[in-house]
């Protein structure tokens, strides 16, 4: 099925596609140091690849990938714009596409550290407050994570790139002796493979289609309930994101707990808002210890 790309449409054509499916695809990235073997734009080449495959399975509209993005590793080469400049973006965005038609906006980051992750979810959770559209933001392993739970130009991120991009790979940047720095994970070198990165994004565009059909389908009292977990994950980010900037990060819990991972999956693979909502609640708890 086709991907429809915003910036090639006419007027009529985005009035057709609202009638037929009011789906918009929204793909970010930034500009980051990923080690020596990795482009600068690694998260938005994913961002761009995952946004595309996933408008093309629910012929949904796709909109251009944006590279500007919060917060990033303390690496050379490295776009670290202000969560009170991206924050306000990302609501005028959500708020503007939806006054468009859009019943449904995916919102696929390459790019999740904290800050990203945090106005990501934030953002939807506001103007799903003052805005009938619902907004699915989603990072590369809310989706997936009984198989990818996140990492940094380390196994995962290179597989992914390998599928995509296999000349943009460069595993012999450096010797094999010499450390990859910046990396958050397993070794890439030996591990990462494109098969890894193939499964990934196959299981990223299959739950997010079932995901997408259920959001079109839900009644006002699930939609109420998604929201109602969606701002539970936001306050759970902003506690986490607050403890990091009070405690070092080595005394401050993962965001990526078995709780905050299944209440992902309950939320947006499942559809179980009771159980979310339960586990939400609990990582929340934790960090509250």
């Amino acid at each position: 099925m086709p991907a429809y790309h915003f910036e090639k449409l006419f007027p009529v054509e985005i009035e057709a596609r609202l009638k037929a499916m009011p789906v918009l695809v929204l793909g970010f990235g930034t500009l980051e140091w990923h080690s020596h073997h990795l482009p600068l734009g690694l998260d938005g080449l994913v961002a761009q690849a995952v946004s595309e495959r996933i408008a093309e399975r629910v012929e949904a509209v796709v909109s251009p990938v944006s590279y500007w993005a919060a917060g990033g590793v303390p690496y050379p080469y490295t776009l670290k714009l202000p969560i009170s400049v991206i924050e306000p973006l990302l609501i005028s965005l959500f708020e503007q596409f939806g006054e468009m038609g859009f019943r449904v906006i995916t919102v696929f980051t390459g790019h999740f550290g904290i800050e990203q992750t945090l106005i990501l979810k934030r953002a939807a959770h506001t103007v799903m407050s003052r805005s009938p559209v619902t907004i699915l933001p989603i990072t590369t392993y809310d989706l997936i994570s009984d198989v990818y739970t996140g990492d940094h130009a380390a196994l995962g991120e290179t597989s992914l790139l390998m599928a995509l991009h296999p000349d943009l790979v460069r595993l012999d940047a450096i010797p094999a002796d010499v450390k990859l720095d910046g990396i958050i994970g397993t070794e890439p070198r030996g591990s990462a493979i494109a098969s890894k990165g193939v499964m990934m994004l196959n299981q990223i565009v299959s739950a997010a289609e079932v995901t997408i059909k259920r959001m079109l389908q839900q009644n006002s009292v699930e939609r109420a309930r998604y929201h109602e977990v969606s701002g539970l994950l936001a306050r759970v980010l902003q506690k986490t994101f607050e403890q990091r900037q009070q405690l070092p990060k080595a005394l401050v819990p993962s965001i990526t707990t078995p709780a905050y991972l299944q209440c992902c999956q309950a939320l947006y693979n499942d559809g179980d808002y009771v159980q979310a909502k339960q586990l939400a609640e609990k990582k929340l708890a934790d960090l509250s210890a």
